[in-house]
């Protein structure tokens, strides 16, 4: 016989063993008996986990669509808001270009004034006849 075979017969021996059918002792049934009705009077201990199904109450339904409605409302607000002071700030911005074009246009006005004043006029030259050139 080979060790593999000798370690399977000690295998089967034991489950043999361990299996073997034997008559329970004297009162276990009445002991089972009397733990179920102690069991019966004291209520167990339930211990509450998370469970999905609890998202799907009427009232958390509710509040979730609450939530939501406020959030859009607010976003829409928040939003309307931005686009007026967008609108505002290009408005301001194109009378600032327009007065800024006006006050050029002056200033340029001005700057001519003040060159035309400063700039010596020539006298009248007594024309001269002739032209000399060298060649």
């Amino acid at each position: 016989m080979t060790q593999e075979n000798n370690d399977m017969s000690r295998l089967d021996d034991a489950l043999r063993k361990a299996l073997w059918r034997e008559d329970a002792p004297d009162g276990f049934a009445d002991r089972v008996l009397d733990r179920v009705a102690q069991q019966d009077h004291v209520q167990p201990k339930v211990e509450r986990r998370f469970s999905f199904r609890g998202l799907f109450h009427p009232w958390v339904r509710w509040a979730a669509f609450a939530a939501v409605s406020i959030c859009l409302v607010i976003g829409g607000i928040h939003y309307r808001n931005l686009r007026r002071e967008r609108a505002e700030g290009e408005a301001a911005k194109q009378q600032l270009m327009l007065a800024l074009r006006i006050a050029g246009s002056k200033l340029q006005l001005a700057r001519a004034k003040v060159n035309e004043i400063n700039t010596p006029r020539p006298e009248a030259q007594p024309a001269t006849t002739g032209s000399r050139s060298r060649s």
